[in-house]
């Protein structure tokens, strides 16, 4: 029993992989949408469109009318108007009013449609420099990504030549052993052998400088589980039709962001332009205000009195006297509040016409402005697609200069392999000496290391030439 349990124990011990401990390999995928999710220039630029989207909303309320209210209360001493009686006053009271207003532009020289439709633009245009800075990053992680690659394999052929080496040691110590090699032959290989480990340290060197980069561009603050997938590249399968610059070009013009914001901003400044030519028009609005008033200066009416005149106002034809009745108001003795705003209260419905006849040049100045801007919008769309054609003319020349390069190189190493297996072989009859040994394995290691370089390059070179008709990049 106690067997089985070790036996069991050992499996589950061995069916445990590096990943079951936590660390996690990096595919290039998974490096590209981490370092887009953490990549603070990718954040700045989406909290940009945020604020982009908030005035597109915004100018889309301007349709909507205004309504405000106001109140106010106030203390007064001295000598002020009385409302009630519309005379002055010399004495302390408080008082206040409230007032509610409310009105609708129906046309302004359509500078609010237009308002709409370039802040819709704006908000397109920053969407788009969100994608761009997008690209940058995925261009950019996987610029290190196959880097390390590169590295990684420039690290194992070093390692591999080493072995190599320290294999023909071994050797030659048996033949300088039995008299067959010199023991400068030995001196010389193992020359090659330290010569060759400080090679291999200058490769893992390489290699971690290549990780750095990585770990720099994702932001990472914890780096030492850190390890990415190493994929199989197949074969390289050479095409000599790499398609035309125009072709590959028409293609980018329609998906790449940073000729689409270039053009949206061209319609924004379009759009500004019409808003400040639309300040030349009237303006035209109605609206609605309420308004009242309270004072303790203010009294109620309650009714109305009559009293015969003790004085006499005249006489008749007879000599008798005719006396009048003088009629007064009685009041309240208080006026609440509320009540004298509500019975204080006017209502008001206007129509109101602006028409702008001289504002110290301030719309002429606008409009130049306007046609300068679009002038300049004009020319960024040009530069832009200036600029994204100059960079596919020079990713296509490189990606055919990679090309050729890899081809070259590929017959160089089945050349140069041939020949090392050949001298290696005559060294170790004795027919060459370890100099011209020495000089085959290096022209080995340095066509292997050229090879590797190209093969690389005329990946990634061709990647970007997809990247440019919109597909992403993938190994």
């Amino acid at each position: 029993m106690k067997f089985m349990r070790l036996i069991i124990a050992a499996i589950i011990i061995t069916s445990i992989t590096p990943n079951s401990f936590g660390q996690k390999l990096w595919t290039l995928e998974d490096c590209i949408n981490y370092a887009i999710e953490n990549n603070i220039t990718v954040k700045r630029q989406e909290l940009s469109a945020e604020g982009a989207e908030r005035n597109y909303f915004q100018s889309k309320m301007e349709l909507l009318p205004t309504v405000n209210a106001n109140g106010s209360h106030y203390y007064n001493s001295g000598r002020a108007i009385n409302y009630e009686t519309y005379s002055y006053t010399n004495e302390a009271f408080q008082g206040g009013d409230v007032s509610l207003r409310s009105e609708l532009t129906i046309f302004n020289g359509l500078q609010t449609l237009n308002t709409i439709k370039r802040s819709k633009y704006d908000f397109l245009a920053q969407l788009q420099n969100v994608d761009k800075a997008k690209n940058d990053i995925t261009i950019n992680v996987s610029t290190a990504y196959l880097q390390i690659l590169l590295n990684k394999e420039l690290r194992d052929n070093a390692k591999e030549q080493l072995d190599v080496t320290l294999e023909q040691i071994e050797k030659t110590k048996r033949l300088v052993e039995i008299g067959n090699a010199a023991k400068g032959d030995l001196l010389q290989i193992e020359a090659q052998a330290a010569s060759e480990k400080a090679a291999l340290t200058d490769a893992e060197n390489n290699l971690k400088l290549a990780y750095l980069s990585l770990y720099q561009l994702l932001n990472l603050e914890e780096t030492k589980e850190f390890d990415i997938v190493f994929p199989v590249i197949p074969d390289i399968t050479l095409s000599d039709d790499i398609s035309d610059i125009r072709e590959i070009y028409g293609d980018a013009v329609e998906v790449l962001p940073q000729i689409k914001s270039a053009e949206l901003q061209l319609k924004s400044s379009e759009k500004n332009l019409a808003i400040s030519k639309g300040a030349i028009s009237p303006t035209l609005s109605i609206g609605y205000q309420y308004s009242s008033r309270y004072s303790e200066l203010n009294n109620r009416a309650t009714g109305m009195v009559s009293q015969l005149s003790e004085q006499p106002s005249g006489v008749t034809e007879s000599g008798e006297n005719i006396y009048t009745y003088n009629y007064y108001n009685t009041y309240a003795d208080s006026y609440p509040y509320l009540d004298q705003i509500s019975d204080k209260q006017s209502n008001a419905v206007f129509v109101a016409l602006r028409i702008p006849i001289f504002n110290k040049w301030r719309t002429g100045n606008s409009i130049s402005q306007a046609r300068i801007q679009l002038a300049d919008s004009k020319l960024n769309l040009d530069l832009q697609k200036q600029n994204l054609y100059k960079s596919i003319q020079q990713a296509r020349t490189q990606a055919i200069a990679a090309m050729d390069r890899y081809t070259a190189n590929l017959q160089a190493v089945k050349s140069t392999r041939e020949a090392f297996r050949y001298t290696e072989q005559r060294y170790q009859v004795g027919l060459v000496d370890i100099v011209e040994y020495k000089t085959a394995k290096n022209n080995l290691n340095t066509a292997e290391s050229n090879l590797a370089q190209a093969k690389y390059e005329y990946i990634f070179r061709t990647k970007i030439l997809e990247f440019y008709r919109g597909e992403q990049i993938k190994l």
